[in-house]
């Protein structure tokens, strides 16, 4: 019987394109703001291989590297993994950061890591329970026993929401170019599959401030409630040693404003 591999998630060909504003988009973002240290602090606490899921441009992987850190990114897009190549390279650490073009459900190792993450909501580009079910599960199969995984994701309450529905300027810059630029952006959110589009639409300036250009692009995005996030993580075999509700290792309370989990699978590295 053959074996259909699983489908990249669409967000794998929508990065390809939303490569060319994604400095812009991470920059002007509060989570990619507050989650650096803190992954920061847990590479440099693994003791053994550590690997990066939806390493994206290395913001944080190439960071972790110049730190003393080696370790491996895995992306399913092929144009941010070009952008993390650079960005290592620049950094001079690109021996440091080796990557994979891959799926969460289908990356294969040569060598069972210590740590595994899953940064900046990156779960969230597996539009389905199913699918994150077999990300999970996958992650487990790769770990070393005694290995971590940490994995964020969004934190979706009726105002968190409302602010997702608003049309809201999100940058003012000059391209490469020198052309002003306005990054617009909103989503469409589906409560019940709790499902999310969001849709950014970049505006190209002349001197007069007249719009001669503008490109949408979109993205797909889902989360999860923190019971169901429970649930998967259990469900995969792991044991949860800590669910934060920020990355200051706040204790998850009803004042959260992330869900970030520790989970750990059993066993000790023989």
């Amino acid at each position: 019987m053959s074996l259909v591999p699983p489908r990249p998630p669409a967000s794998a060909h929508e990065y390809d394109r939303f490569s060319e504003i994604y400095g812009v988009w991470t920059d002007t973002a509060s989570s990619a703001r507050a989650n650096l240290a803190f992954y920061l602090a847990a590479y440099a606490a693994a003791h053994g291989p550590i690997v990066e899921l939806g390493v994206g441009d290395g913001r944080i992987a190439v960071e972790a590297a110049r730190h003393g850190c080696t370790l491996t990114g895995v992306d399913a897009s092929a144009a941010m993994l070009a952008l993390c190549r650079e960005r290592a390279e620049r950094a001079g650490v690109g021996d440091r950061v080796h990557l994979l073009e891959a799926d969460f459900r289908t990356f294969a190792l040569d060598e069972p890591p210590a740590l595994i993450t899953l940064p900046y909501h990156s779960l969230g580009h597996l539009t389905t329970i199913e699918a994150k079910r077999a990300a999970l599960g996958h992650v487990f199969s790769q770990l070393r026993p005694g290995g971590q995984f940490i994995f964020d994701d969004f934190l979706v309450t009726p105002a968190v929401l409302a602010d997702m529905r608003r049309v809201q300027l999100r940058a003012a810059y000059q391209s490469a170019a020198g052309t002003d630029m306005l990054l617009w952006v909103t989503s469409l959110v589906d409560e019940p599959s709790r499902c999310i589009t969001v849709v950014t639409w970049e505006d190209a300036l002349d001197s007069d401030g007249v719009l001669v250009q503008r490109r949408y692009r979109r993205l797909s995005l889902s989360w999860l409630d923190p019971a169901d996030a429970r649930k998967l993580i259990e469900s995969a075999g792991f044991v949860v040693e800590a669910c934060y509700g920020d990355f200051d290792r706040t204790p998850f309370d009803a004042a959260a404003r992330e869900q970030v989990w520790v989970a750990r699978k059993p066993g000790t590295n023989g």
